[in-house]
């Protein structure tokens, strides 16, 4: 019984504001602080609501899966904006048949197989500019690619202008969650939702692309399977500008940080490309090599986990009250699952800041409780695990296979502290520098 027992520790911050302008000025190292001082779980604030932050991999299971904790009002004003009528933002009702829709395009395997020639082929192109000029400023870089791969895949358009135009909306909406959300004319917050305005003009636009049946993408298998379900292009729309908003840094941020964990580690990155030449070591990469390329996935695995990507979850509202690791939950308070804490967490994972492929090996991370490996959520995917865990494994696969076949490279002098956006990058946007591999080595 949650009767008598003490409430988390944690502190309210200020009155109504709370700590909010603590986690705006750092998402990460808002959680990292409070983790440091108060364990695992604890309260806090955030513009006038109660909340408490879950890590741990019981505890995080219990947020992700437990129906006391339900999704519907507690997120902060700019999450409801920017991800406006979003299928990630609620419980209930039509959410299990529009997130299924959402898999359909971006989970399932014959979808991601079949967005694999496009995916090789921007990655082709992106890495021959690097052999070219021996440099390569990843984060622009990265981001173009992503930019490049949401035109082919999302909206149907494959120019360079509509690449840059995507970067630009994109840029302005995410400065949404690093500024007070006071929509005024000519601030920060002001040109991300007008920006957000314009993504819906995009996303509409390409709904009438579509409308063709020319395509098969992430659109096109969406429309297709919204249409069987009953569910209206309004709610396709939502969904789709928010797999349009999360694509950029999706993609960018964990190709980025992993080419710069294999020049950190040079024995990870041998044992990858050995792999790599055993497996695929030319042509078009296929679902079935990508399935052999277990060390690679391991990989892709561990950069999620040891790197801070994702902060925390969306934010639900504890609806009765209920007892999580020893602590009382009141009826009405706010909760989140602190993602990046939990994969830092040296009782689930020893030695957290030894990066290591090997915590994946099948057996080990087969015997994983749930809960424990969480950087897209957790629970069943038709609840509100990230539908592009799955794409985001095989677009790190397929980036390595394409980068470890042709180039080495290295760091030149640079800072490479993490920045606190939300999704953190090196301070420099990350310099690196190619050089053609010796095929004969």
């Amino acid at each position: 019984m949650a009767r008598g027992r003490p409430l988390p520790p944690g502190r309210y911050g200020l009155p109504w504001v709370g700590e909010m302008l603590d986690l705006f000025r750092s998402n990460h190292g808002f959680h990292i602080d409070r983790v440091a001082k108060y364990g695992p779980i604890y309260k806090t604030r955030l513009l006038g609501s109660k909340f408490v932050v879950f890590s741990g991999h019981e505890a995080f299971h219990t947020f992700a899966t437990d129906p006391r904790i339900r999704r519907g009002d507690a997120d902060p004003l700019p999450a409801q904006q920017v991800f406006l009528d979003s299928v990630a933002l609620y419980d209930g009702g039509d959410q299990p048949v529009r997130k299924t829709v959402m898999l359909k395009a971006v989970w399932f395997r014959d979808a991601i197989e079949a967005y694999l020639p496009t995916m090789q082929e921007l990655m082709e192109k992106t890495v021959a500019e690097w052999a070219r000029t021996g440099r390569g400023h990843l984060r622009p870089d990265l981001e173009h690619f992503a930019d490049r791969l949401t035109g082919a895949l999302l909206t149907g358009v494959t120019t360079e202008e509509h690449a840059r135009e995507l970067h630009e909306v994109l840029g302005a909406m995410q400065k949404a969650f690093m500024t007070l959300p006071f929509a005024l004319p000519g601030t920060t917050y002001g040109r991300a939702m007008k920006a957000r305005d314009r993504l819906t003009g995009i996303i509409d636009a390409a709904i009438e692309r579509h409308r063709s049946g020319e395509w098969d993408d992430i659109t096109s298998r969406m429309l297709a399977a919204a249409a069987e379900a009953g569910v209206s292009q309004d709610a396709v729309r939502a969904d789709l500008r928010h797999l349009a908003f999360t694509a950029e840094p999706g993609y960018s941020v964990p190709l980025l940080l992993v080419t710069l964990a294999l020049a950190e580690h040079p024995d990870v990155r041998d044992r990858a490309r050995a792999e790599v030449l055993a497996v695929a070591p030319e042509g078009p990469v296929t679902m079935a090599q990508l399935d052999r390329l277990q060390y690679v996935r391991q990989v892709a695995k561990e950069l999620r986990r040891y790197y801070a990507m994702n902060a925390a979850t969306f934010f639900g509202r504890v609806t009765e009250e209920m007892e999580v690791g020893g602590y009382r939950i009141p009826k009405g308070w706010g909760a989140m699952g602190a993602v990046h804490m939990t994969l830092r967490n040296p009782d689930e994972f020893p030695q957290p800041d030894v990066f290591d492929p090997d915590r994946f090996e099948p057996a080990k991370e087969a015997a994983f409780p749930p809960g424990r490996y969480v950087p897209h959520g957790d629970g069943p995917p038709t609840s509100h695990r990230c539908p592009g865990e799955d794409i985001v494994t095989v677009a790190v696969q397929l980036y390595l296979v394409v980068l470890l076949r042709r180039l080495d490279w290295t760091l030149p002098a640079q800072d490479l502290t993490l920045t606190n956006e939300i999704f953190p990058v090196s301070a420099g946007g990350l310099l690196v520098d190619f050089t053609e591999r010796d095929a004969t080595a």
